[in-house]
């Protein structure tokens, strides 16, 4: 299952890169050097944008955790199935040593 485990690390590095925009708008933020009630408005909305990234991130992490819970049940169910196709192809053999002539 290595292409869902490739894709939970794709979600896992976006939801960092998403987070570190997050982070660099505060930064942005922070330093600008503009005071008024208009700043300070923009400011909140800043915040209010750095939340909204990190909701996201933490969304895309979620749904990594998901593929890779998925990505296991499938492991689990392939070797089940293996072992079902083994005990059937085992079955067949032995009912074919049983009859003449097979």
């Amino acid at each position: 299952m290595s292409d869902l485990d490739g894709l939970a690390a794709e979600l896992d590095q976006r939801a960092r890169s998403i987070e570190l925009i997050g982070d660099q708008l505060v930064h942005a933020a922070a330093i600008a050097l503009w005071s008024s009630v208009a700043a300070e408005a923009f400011r909140a909305s800043v915040d209010a944008r750095h939340r909204d990234c990190t909701d996201a991130a933490g969304l895309l992490r979620s749904a990594a955790r998901a593929v890779r819970d998925f990505a296991a049940d499938a492991e689990v169910e392939k070797q089940r199935l293996r072992r079902l196709e083994a005990a059937a192809i085992d079955g067949v053999g032995r009912v074919i040593s049983l009859v003449p002539g097979l």
